[in-house]
């Protein structure tokens, strides 16, 4: 504990010195993983494709704001899906409108979660952000976790539908259209995985609001647990067979959980071995306060004293 405190101070001290160079270096590398990423998938397009292009493009959204950056990103998505075929590029955008309609209604300013969440599907840790949400943001950022859910599977469906026309079975335009709507609506691992991810965040949220000791904690492992045995038994009762298996499942929500523990120490670490309660009152109303100090790690007092010798000479 005392390690994370001491690397959590001296990242607080790092960045309050130098955030003017630190944040755009940070959005940067995170716009080029998600670009990366996103390449992976339906990267068709030759020129986006180019990754001298992908490193210009992430070095201008260092300096642009969260939600213009979740537009280009947008952008460079349907550019890549009109590759694969017109007709899939047309719904996507149909797609986007609807979903962007809301999120810079309700959650703009978590943008950066809609372009996280593939990245976490890709490295097949989606099962992080509920819980990251439930103990670091509020409950609205759980509309940006949809949101980039859904985009993952429709990357995800993309990819597949270009390897089908490039061995030309791929069908008409109506055809993909059809098939594009109906693997999105009923893709039931996304709607297993939205319904679970929804429900864990909250109770991570509600459960790390309460007046208990040791709430965040207590919120992560209950958050976490109740996520997985979601997952697991949905999956199982609808017998869902898509990106994880149950094994990843198991695993993967554990590590999740031990991450956001360490992230839950550099966010807020408390000793609740000091709680006090204070009462007080005024002409209204009686006030019942509990008072948790945070962890600091106390400042080293290095004095250095110095003792000279006085040589004697020699005779």
């Amino acid at each position: 504990m005392t390690t994370l405190l001491n690397i959590k101070e001296n990242m607080r001290k790092l960045y309050s010195e130098h955030s003017v160079i630190i944040k755009p270096i940070l959005k940067f590398i995170f716009t080029l993983i998600a670009l990366l990423i996103m390449n992976h998938y339906v990267g068709f397009n030759t020129t986006l494709n180019n990754p001298a292009v992908l490193v210009l493009i992430s070095a201008l959204s260092s300096v642009l704001a969260t939600g213009i950056v979740v537009v280009i990103y947008t952008v460079i998505v349907l550019v890549n899906m009109y590759s694969i075929s017109p007709e899939i590029a047309l719904v996507v955008l149909l797609v986007f409108l609807v979903m962007y309609f809301l999120f810079f209604r309700f959650s703009s300013e978590h943008g950066f979660i809609v372009l996280a969440m593939p990245v976490l599907f890709f490295l097949k840790m989606p099962f992080l952000m509920p819980i990251l949400i439930g103990i670091a943001w509020e409950p609205v950022a759980i509309v940006g976790m949809i949101f980039g859910t859904i985009i993952f599977y429709m990357l995800q469906y993309g990819g597949n539908e270009a390897v089908l026309i490039a061995n030309g079975l791929g069908g008409s335009g109506i055809e993909r259209i059809g098939a594009f709507i109906s693997d999105l609506v009923q893709n039931k691992e996304m709607i297993v995985l939205i319904v679970a991810f929804a429900i864990a965040a909250l109770i991570t949220y509600g459960i790390k609001r309460l007046s208990i000791d040791n709430a965040p904690m207590i919120a992560i492992i209950s958050g976490g647990s109740i996520e997985a045995m979601l997952v697991l038994f949905s999956m199982y009762l609808l017998e869902v067979q898509g990106n994880f298996k149950l094994w990843m499942i198991i695993v993967f929500t554990i590590l999740s959980i031990l991450i956001s523990m360490i992230v839950n120490v550099f966010i807020l670490a408390v000793d609740y071995s000091g709680t006090e309660y204070v009462q007080f009152e005024d002409d209204d109303y009686y006030y019942y306060v509990k008072a948790v100090p945070k962890l600091k790690v106390a400042k080293r007092d290095v004095k250095v004293k110095h003792i000279n010798v006085k040589k004697s000479g020699t005779k």
